[in-house]
């Protein structure tokens, strides 16, 4: 089974549940992240949505790390907002493609000139009835923080279930997993590796599956105390840092330097804390080692920023 990982970005909650209820069926809710399934043609699709924004904006940033393809949500009426600029940020600072929908509504006239300068300039805008269940899904390609080789998981949750033992949720980013694969647990000083028991999507039973699926595994040889600082699962393929290195483009919007600053990283699913050095050839030091790969989409992120707090994206260099 193969998916796709699809960010939902708006800032107006009726406008988003109309498009969200008409296209996918709600299979997860935890925290502020809401998951949204649809299969169509043997895809998996997950629509990602966060209900913490604007008051928090790391749950987008999240979703965006991890995203193939963004549906960007405009407000009702067309009312463009500071909320909605930020949201513009964030999709342009991680790279993606996608498009502009308006629901129930036309798109407002202008809306190319307010998004000059940014990827969502080219996003194809277009109405929508929040009755209609058809959707073009075709344009979504495996986004920007897909790895071109290895198995790469991001896991956002881990718990214990009776009779099964240690489970972990998470999205597939990269490769496939498989019943009996040792997955190397990330970060982990001790480098403890975990065999892969049981597969579910929806609580069906998988024997394998590919990138773009959110998953559940449950997991042999740890306990749940092991994955405690663990936010990934890999094939043991990606070179781990604690250094992570990237040429930085800050946000023409940002009107703050980066250098020196205590900021957050946001890596693909993990926002950590970060101590940065230098401006557009930047150097992020972590408390712990992190997977990374070329090509690899990374986010800046002012969580006391005044009004904007992404100051921007980066595109990773793999270390030595």
């Amino acid at each position: 089974m193969e998916g796709k990982l699809v960010g939902v970005f708006g800032s107006d909650p009726g406008a988003k549940a109309g498009l969200l209820g008409s296209v996918a069926k709600k299979s997860e809710a935890e925290g502020s992240l809401g998951v949204y399934r649809r299969v169509e043609a043997g895809t998996s699709y997950s629509f990602l949505d966060d209900s913490l924004f604007p008051e928090k904006v790391q749950g987008y940033t999240r979703i965006a790390s991890i995203a193939d393809h963004a549906l960007f949500v405009l407000p009702r009426y067309g009312k463009m907002a500071a909320p909605d600029g930020e949201l513009v940020v964030v999709v342009d600072s991680f790279g993606l493609d996608g498009s502009i929908v308006a629901i129930d509504e036309e798109p407002p006239p202008g809306l190319s000139a307010l998004l000059k300068g940014t990827r969502l300039e080219s996003f194809a805008a277009a109405s929508r009835s929040s009755k209609s269940s058809v959707i073009d899904l075709a344009p979504a390609r495996p986004g920007p923080n897909a790895p071109a080789k290895g198995t790469m998981v991001f896991v956002d949750r881990a718990f214990s279930v009776k009779g099964v033992g240690v489970v972990v949720l998470g999205f597939v980013l990269g490769g496939k997993v498989s019943v009996h694969d040792d997955l190397r647990l990330v970060p982990n000083p001790e480098g403890k590796t975990a065999e892969v028991r049981g597969i579910q999507v929806s609580d069906e039973d998988q024997e394998t599956v590919g990138r773009g699926v959110r998953v559940g595994l449950s997991l042999k040889g740890v306990e749940l105390k092991d994955l405690d600082k663990v936010s990934w699962m890999d094939d043991g393929s990606f070179a781990l840092t604690d250094r992570v290195s990237f040429a930085f483009s800050k946000s023409r919007f940002y009107k703050q330097g980066v250098d020196g600053r205590d900021l957050h990283l946001q890596m693909p699913g993990e926002l950590l804390t970060c101590k940065v050095k230098g401006e557009a050839d930047v150097e992020a030091a972590l408390t712990a080692p992190v997977p990374v790969w070329d090509g690899m989409r990374v986010g800046l992120v002012d969580l006391n920023g005044k009004g904007l707090r992404v100051a921007g994206g980066g595109v990773c260099r793999a270390p030595p």
